[in-house]
């Protein structure tokens, strides 16, 4: 009965956390970039617990073994610790999922700070936000699953430039809120000797909302300010496969080499627009007609596809170190005659110092460790100037006592784009915080 009440106050904070994350899931400005204007917003890199602070590195990374062999919790339900070693998920290539050895639950959150500098002009934001929540559980020795939900894109942006229109002084303003979230599930298995298999499906959704003001400077001027507004609301699916080979090269070490694959470059939305003429100012409008409604028409935004390469060297219960290469390619780049998605690559180099694996030894022993980084060649391209980024991360995986549960704590810094030829530069800091929960489900306790 006891083991009952157990599952059942799981499945409720699951369920609640749940429907927490869907309504912060709604548009909202989760950024201040005003890069984030272009496209469907930033792309958020998949940046779970354990891959944080490898920056964000993850197409080779099979972590032989996390869990200490020896924890009287587990010990005493008779669970059987084989030898697959990750009880933490890995989004970035399905095919991990079939070194899950533990029903794993993981949630995080981010805090964004950034300066934004251009030229004399230096402005701050912060932002505080769901990162990622996700499930995962063995379904048998060589197969796994995993399922979630996370930010796709982020969208948050609010800048204003001196303009003319109709011969009249007068500025642009430009508002945008909101992005396009992911829900998938994947599957990976073993189907030949140290060779894994993955695929997830993916649904993307959201809303992102683009607001544009012609204000003139002079009420006398004879023409009346406007606002245009844009919606655009993100419903498709998408798939991703991963391959990964591991091989033990003795007793002490191994490599791991993976392939992962994502080849839609384009989101089904549809988009209404209302355009209107309004006296007043911002925020107290007298709107005074409907220049232009168009209703909801289906259409295409760009999305990212990609191709990516990794390669992990390892010894084992001990430290990892690991590359991933990416190959961006985007459908319908061009936005406007100055404005492109730019195809482009991107790097990830992390290195792991794995928790203590035995049940001995002091607390501090038992934390892991890892740094890495990354660099974005560039994303778009504004005015012929590639928009770079780059970022240097640490993380800390701190265990809970008496569980497979830890405390992952990541921080990253760095840059996106420069202050050069009126664009922004963006210096930002990112800290995650996030737990993960592991533990032997639907094993019924031999003692209450």
């Amino acid at each position: 009965m006891k083991y009952l009440f157990t599952m059942a106050n799981k499945r409720f904070a699951f369920t609640l956390i749940f429907f927490s994350v869907f309504g912060f899931l709604q548009a909202q400005k989760n950024t201040d970039s005003p890069y984030s204007r272009y496209g469907i917003g930033n792309i958020n890199p998949v940046t779970f617990n354990g891959n944080f602070g490898l920056g964000g590195a993850g197409i080779a990374w099979r972590p032989f073994q996390y869990k200490p062999l020896v924890y009287d919790s587990l010990s005493r339900s008779n669970a059987n610790l084989n030898d697959r070693g990750s009880n933490f998920i890995n989004a970035v290539n399905p095919a991990s999922f079939s070194n899950i050895s533990l029903t794993t639950f993981e949630f995080s959150a981010i805090s964004r700070n950034a300066q934004y500098i251009s030229g004399e002009q230096t402005r701050t934001g912060t932002n505080t936000q769901f990162s990622h929540m996700s499930l995962a559980l063995p379904l048998g020795e060589k197969v796994g699953m995993a399922f979630g939900i996370k930010p796709y894109t982020l969208v948050g942006y609010d800048y204003a430039n001196a303009d003319t229109v109709n011969n009249e002084a007068a500025f642009s303003s430009y508002e945008g809120s909101g992005g396009v979230n992911e829900m998938y599930i994947g599957f990976g298995f073993e189907f030949l000797k140290n060779f894994s298999f993955g695929m997830s499906g993916s649904y993307y959704f959201g809303e992102i909302i683009d607001n544009r003001r012609v204000v003139y400077e002079s009420a006398g001027s004879g023409f009346f300010n406007s606002l245009d507004e844009r919606t655009t609301r993100v419903n498709s699916v998408a798939y991703k496969a991963g391959l990964q080979y591991f091989r033990h090269l003795n007793d002490d070490y191994r490599i791991v080499a993976g392939v992962t694959l994502s080849p839609r470059d384009q989101l089904g939305a549809e988009q209404t627009r209302l355009l209107r003429n309004y006296s007043g100012s911002p925020g107290t409008e007298n709107f005074l007609d409907t220049a232009l409604f168009q209703e909801a028409s289906k259409m295409n935004v760009a999305n990212m596809a990609v191709l990516g390469f990794g390669f992990a060297f390892e010894k084992k219960t001990h430290w990892m170190l690991t590359a991933d290469v990416r190959l961006n390619t985007w459908g319908n780049s061009d936005l406007s005659s100055d404005v492109e998605l730019a195809n482009g690559q991107t790097i990830h180099v992390g290195f792991d110092k794995y928790v203590n694996t035995t049940g001995f030894g002091s607390y501090f022993s038992k934390i892991g460790y890892r740094s890495g980084l990354r660099y974005n060649s560039s994303l778009v391209r504004i005015d012929n100037e590639d928009i770079s980024e780059f970022g240097i991360s640490f993380g800390l995986t701190i265990p809970l006592r008496k569980t497979f549960s830890t405390l992952n704590i990541g921080a990253e810094v760095g840059q996106r784009g420069k202050d050069e030829n009126g664009l922004v530069q963006e210096n930002f800091f990112n800290l995650q915080l996030g737990v993960t929960i592991n533990d032997k489900w639907f094993i019924k306790r031999q003692y209450d």
